[in-house]
């Protein structure tokens, strides 16, 4: 069992942060395991006083003694191994259901990271332009002294500079989440 592709990758998972996947932590899951050991026996229990108090009474009684054997085959050798797919089906539902939520909250945390980056340099960025915007602000001062095709170009910088400043800006006001 410990074997299977499945147990192995929902015993090397880490588990997740949230409080929402709390109720499946492996102590949650050994209480259901707990429960389930309780709950089969006395279910089965129940089915055999039932079956032995009703329908095997009547198959022996007025059929005998070979259709109630028969009868015993069939009904505990479809019920035992019936209840065993029921709870091992139960049991993976559950670690589906465990494996699926560590997955959502990988992925929330991984999103969540790439906005704070994105947020983080798209700041940076607009204060790099910034800088640099200020500098060609400061050498329009002595555009009288240089070149005229010079002077040209350097205005033409400036225009584009805030010009990527704006686009920018708009870009972080508009649309916060990252693509993807």
């Amino acid at each position: 069992m410990t074997d299977s592709p499945q147990y192995q990758t929902v015993s090397h998972q880490a588990p997740a942060p949230t409080s929402r996947l709390s109720a499946l932590s492996p102590a949650a899951l050994r209480r259901r395991l707990s429960l389930l050991q309780k709950l089969a026996p006395i279910g089965l229990l129940f089915l055999v006083i039932a079956y032995e108090i009703g329908p095997a009474r009547w198959i022996h009684d007025w059929l005998g003694d070979a259709y109630h054997f028969v009868a015993e085959i069939l009904v505990y050798g479809t019920v035992g191994p019936a209840l065993a797919y029921l709870l091992l089906d139960f049991l993976g539902r559950w670690l589906e259901e465990r494996e699926t939520s560590e997955l959502q909250a990988k992925v929330l945390a991984q999103a969540r990271e790439h906005a704070r980056i994105s947020h983080q340099l798209s700041d940076e960025a607009v204060q790099a332009l910034f800088a640099a915007s200020m500098l060609l602000t400061s050498f329009t001062s002595s555009l009288s002294e240089l070149p005229p095709e010079v002077a040209s170009q350097l205005r033409e910088a400036e225009q584009g500079l805030h010009q990527a400043i704006q686009q920018l800006r708009a870009h972080l006001l508009n649309d916060p989440s990252p693509k993807g």
